[in-house]
């Protein structure tokens, strides 16, 4: 287990960090040398806690989870899922007074064997809040041994070292703002079906080298997320052309022209070349290149007093034409049509 971590350990010092961070050479050789113990993964070694894998290291744990996250941008290479422990931290106040002592410690070395006079002691930064602890822990009533006054700053080197507290003087603490609650969020980290320790960079684009020397066939290319935002525009304008457009579009309104609906990209054949009079199995459809519609493959919405009138003069003739005298079948007029090559207002007129 221990040479699988370290061969990862090596991988990983090579490996971009996701979310723009990037671990110092220094940091990495810290997390090298360090031998990882049978805890905190499971016993098979195949899992392992962050929060306590960063302790058990003495690591940053956001420095491991950006670890984390870069092996999770490795499809399959292992699987992860949240967790949570709640702890006490010290307060920037409570981490001062953990270095130097409470308030009242420095008050009660302040005063000295020989006394201080009041005025003196308000003068320094924390002789009122000082005072005013002292006061009621009777330090300065009574004289005090040095074990005693710097229980406050004790207790918070024990939490510091996730140590625990008698619950009362929790509470107290609490109420000075000297510690906080805090919820630590982390991930159980498990191998994945990809799992591996050799970690290949995939390709981010297929250049024409790769295509010309074949080797594209041995790279691994990273999955596009189709998710993501493009480019911001840096400004958007109309084209010039689109400005004309829209001018005499809309004097033709006022000289009182309504638009037709030709967005009618996909239309039956009945409609396209049927009712335009254009014979069946006719050069005349291939006067543009024709494309027929799989799904839906037919079209059944016609008006069957006009359908029967377009039949009769394709086969027969009517209103002085002698038509095409052959057999009109409807299969072929219920064929749908893509109408983009060719002019879309043309079949629209027919319609309308």
């Amino acid at each position: 287990m221990t040479d699988q971590w370290s061969q990862l350990n090596e991988k990983l010092a090579s490996y971009p960090y996701v979310d723009g961070y990037t671990i110092s050479d220094r940091d990495f050789e810290v997390f090298k040398s360090v031998p990882i113990p049978a805890q905190p993964s499971d016993q098979n070694g195949c899992s392992f806690n962050s929060i306590a894998l960063a302790e058990e290291l003495g690591l940053d744990h956001q420095k491991l989870i950006g670890a984390v996250k870069s092996l999770i941008a490795q499809d399959g290479l292992v699987t992860v899922s949240e967790t949570s422990e709640k702890r006490t931290e010290l307060t920037n106040e409570g981490q001062e007074m953990a270095t130097n002592g409470s308030h009242e410690y420095n008050v009660f070395v302040a005063i000295g064997d020989e006394g201080l006079p009041q005025g003196e002691l308000m003068k320094l930064p924390i002789g009122k809040v000082g005072m005013a602890k002292a006061i009621a822990a009777k330090w300065i009533a009574t004289e005090k041994n040095g074990a005693e006054v710097r229980l406050v700053r004790e207790q918070l080197e024990q939490i510091s070292l996730g140590q625990e507290v008698d619950a009362k003087d929790k509470t107290e603490l609490k109420k000075r703002k000297l510690i906080n609650e805090v919820t630590v969020r982390g991930l159980i980290v498990e191998k994945g079906p990809n799992f591996t320790t050799e970690i290949v960079k995939p390709e981010l684009d297929l250049t024409a080298e790769m295509i010309q020397s074949g080797s594209w066939k041995e790279k691994t290319f990273k999955k596009y997320n189709f998710e993501a935002l493009g480019v911001q525009p840096s400004s958007g304008h109309l084209h010039p052309l689109m400005k004309v457009r829209a001018e005499f579009r809309q004097i033709f309104f006022q000289m009182g022209f309504t638009e037709m609906p030709t967005n009618r990209y996909v239309e039956s054949s009945f409609w396209n070349f049927d009712a335009l009079f254009q014979p069946q199995q006719h050069p005349a459809r291939d006067a543009h290149d024709t494309f027929f519609i799989s799904d839906p493959a037919i079209s059944t919405k016609f008006p069957t007093d006009y359908l029967e009138r377009v039949k009769t003069v394709h086969s027969k003739g009517g209103f002085g034409s002698i038509g095409y005298n052959y057999d009109w079948k409807l299969e072929e007029a219920q064929k749908m049509y893509c109408a983009l090559i060719r002019r879309p207002s043309l079949h629209v007129n027919s319609i309308l």
